[in-house]
């Protein structure tokens, strides 16, 4: 049996916001992700040390959600991969790249690779070359492979948790598969199945179509998992 780490992401849109957040609030989650791109690009850098100073107790992500994939942020691949290396520097458990966006940038990120979640994010659709997307992203050995995508029929939901398995099952637990909205809800609680690493539930605001409460998800993993999750 599979167990799933819980990712709750915080989007806070200025710099009191953040502040003004309660680390105790989060518990029962294993990774706080921080969806940096909700800020203004010039404050991210001054952001970072307070987040991951307040989450010190926690795995930190930290993810440049960009406008293309479904983020706030439009910005320029210099300054992407500026802000990277800036807060890597810092110390954060793990950085979110997106591989298909930033292909280039990711390029001299490969130093950073053990602690890179490279990402695909598709709105829109299941695309019909999920797998092949998953295997390209999978051969830069990474340590996590993150893809979430908009499932349009029953048998979407199916495929990706079928594929999630078959992956594990040949490479290891270390793929991330999101079916948004609320048909791709069954995707984030299988993990137990499926070998799905981590699934990502909201404090108060979600940061996905489909996605469940941090409480609701704890709540229906240790049920499945049979109160055996890390």
């Amino acid at each position: 049996m599979y167990q799933s780490k819980i990712v709750v992401p915080i989007m806070p849109k200025c710099l009191k916001d953040l502040e003004a957040l309660e680390a105790q609030a989060f518990s029962g989650a294993d990774i706080i992700e921080w969806r940096a791109d909700y800020l203004p690009s010039g404050q991210i850098l001054e952001a970072a040390p307070i987040f991951l100073e307040k989450f010190q107790a926690y795995e930190t992500l930290v993810t440049i959600r960009t406008r293309k994939e479904g983020g706030e942020l439009e910005i320029d691949e210099q300054d992407y991969i500026r802000l990277l290396h800036e807060i890597n520097k810092l110390g954060p458990s793990y950085l979110d790249v997106e591989y298909f966006t930033h292909e280039r940038a990711f390029g001299s990120l490969r130093d950073l690779k053990d602690k890179i979640v490279l990402s695909y994010h598709n709105f829109q659709e299941m695309p019909t070359d999920f797998t092949e997307r998953l295997f390209k992203m999978e051969r830069e050995k990474t340590a996590f492979v993150k893809m979430a995508v908009m499932p349009q029929q029953e048998c979407d939901v199916l495929d990706i948790m079928q594929i999630t398995r078959d992956m594990t099952l040949e490479y290891g637990q270390k793929f991330i598969t999101v079916g948004m909205g609320e048909l791709g809800k069954l995707s984030r609680i299988s993990g137990y199945l499926t070998g799905n690493a981590w699934t990502f539930a909201s404090l108060e605001e979600a940061s996905a179509p489909g996605q469940l409460s941090l409480k609701d998800t704890a709540y229906i993993l240790d049920l499945l998992e049979k109160n055996v999750r890390l």
